[in-house]
């Protein structure tokens, strides 16, 4: 394709026919500086094909050319054509039901489901699988619910006074019903079952083989004033050391907010210990490369670092990744590993915040609650349009499709171990101490904990490096 140098539209229209999104600064580089030549070329460049041109990405590719992925490890990241059509947003939504409606479907107690348009024609008990689009109560003090499937939709009523009318129904979650057909003047289902995809009851098997831990860490917010930097090197001189349980780690988890950023909220400035956001990636970089080189560290973004706040959020660029040993591998958010047969679900979990406001008694010193929730119903964001900026595509990336041995979250700055159904999980605890902002919210955070889940058992070590104050 011939692409005219300062042609504005056309090298717009050029980007955006390729699912990618260019920043307003970005362009006006192109346009100034020449950079029409390289246009083709930048849809190999893995940052720019992850659906978003940004101004500092331009300069890169200027200074830099165009770099190919040379991780030692093989990840395969999602391919995210980032259009927000009105397609866009129904492939998401069609996604999201159609991976849940599967798993709701291979349980005992929904065999013999049935289309709603179906049900409304029905007599009896039906069986139906949707998604949740209204919640409601009626005058009467029950529960009523719409619920909608591919074709059609159906209110289903939760009567008061049942054991069903306490269950917790979240907008956009699906679920299945099971329930008695009211012919009236409009079909209605009244529930006297709810079915949830749900994480399968199991035992952890412990293989009996010597121990090789993960350990989790979370927020570390480097470049903030209130970054635990004494704590951090104590960690890291820990790893370092002879303590069997250190030489056991073999993998480490950032799970995001890795640095404070910039811009994040008004004000930050006066918050920051280091101003520039690449600096303070260097910064980050130095302590990871005193990191012993038979840990491989796993380093994904959250919403406070400098990639797309929108989820699911890309690898941090090549000018960030080169100043990081080999040992570390920056991942997307979300993501799964595989380590030692084992499946780790990654999560920065910026989508707690939703969970908080949705659950009625949550509160952070009780987020645990949430990422059970979350695994009950195998979703990482259950509700669109809420605090956590979603991008609609034509797959939806927050669908918990396998059952995870582990599950990593953070952002929350709490710090909750437990075990749900088999699946162990944590809420990693932050390495910044209280901010103006958790103080104002009388929110005290669990800082300088790391947590280690052992690959070949079911054993947790949690390890405390906050010093005495």
């Amino acid at each position: 394709m011939d692409l005219l140098y300062g042609d504005r539209t056309r090298i717009l229209e050029f980007f955006h026919s390729h699912g990618i999104l260019v920043d307003p600064r970005a362009l006006e580089i192109i346009l100034h500086r020449n950079a029409g030549p390289l246009i083709e070329n930048m849809l190999t460049d893995p940052v720019v094909s992850q659906g978003y041109l940004s101004e500092s990405d331009i300069l890169d590719v200027l200074r830099n050319g165009i770099k190919q992925d040379d991780s030692r490890f093989e990840i395969n990241f999602p391919d995210i054509k980032v259009r927000s059509s009105v397609d866009d947003f129904r492939g998401y939504f069609v996604s999201r039901y159609s991976k849940l409606k599967r798993i709701i479907a291979l349980s005992s107690a929904m065999r013999g489901s049935i289309p709603i348009k179906l049900a409304k024609r029905s007599q009896g008990e039906v069986k139906i699988i949707g998604m949740v689009s209204e919640v409601s109560t009626t005058v009467n003090g029950h529960r009523k619910i719409t619920i909608e499937d591919m074709e059609d939709q159906i209110s289903v009523i939760l009567m008061k006074g049942k054991g069903v009318s306490r269950e917790l129904i979240l907008q956009d979650e699906v679920i299945g019903i099971v329930g008695s057909v009211s012919q009236g003047k409009t079909p209605t289902i009244f529930v006297n079952e709810i079915i949830r995809p749900d994480v399968p009851a199991r035992i952890i098997e412990d293989t009996g083989r010597d121990p090789v831990y993960v350990a989790s860490l979370s927020d570390i917010h480097v470049g903030s004033k209130t970054f635990r930097d004494d704590d951090f090197r104590r960690m890291i001189s820990w790893l370092k050391s002879s303590d069997s349980d250190a030489q056991n780690v073999k993998y480490l988890i950032l799970s995001g907010d890795v640095v404070d950023g910039i811009g994040v909220y008004p004000g930050q400035e006066d918050d920051l210990e280091i101003l520039n956001p690449l600096e303070q990636y260097f910064k980050l970089a130095e302590y990871i490369r005193e990191i012993p080189e038979d840990i491989t560290t796993f380093i994904m973004p959250g919403n406070h670092d400098i990639v797309r706040l929108a989820e699911p959020q890309p690898v941090f660029p090549d000018r960030i990744k080169k100043e990081f040993p080999k040992n570390a591998v920056l991942l997307p958010n979300p993501f799964n590993l595989i380590l030692e047969g084992r499946n780790v679900l990654l999560y920065h979990g910026m989508s707690l915040n939703d969970m908080v406001e949705l659950i009625p008694g949550l509160n952070f010193d009780t987020i645990g609650r949430a990422i059970e929730e979350m695994l009950k119903r195998r979703h990482l964001a259950i509700k669109y349009g809420g605090k956590t900026p979603l991008i609609p595509s034509q797959e939806d990336y927050h669908v918990i499709d396998t059952v995870p041995d582990i599950f990593i979250t953070g952002h929350v700055h709490s710090h909750a171990l437990g075990n749900y159904k088999g699946v162990r999980y944590v809420n990693s605890s932050t390495w910044q101490s209280q901010t103006e902002y958790q103080r104002m919210m009388n929110f005290n955070p669990k800082p300088s904990i790391m947590t280690m889940f052992d690959l070949h058992s079911m054993s947790t070590i949690v390890k405390k490096f906050q010093a005495m104050e």
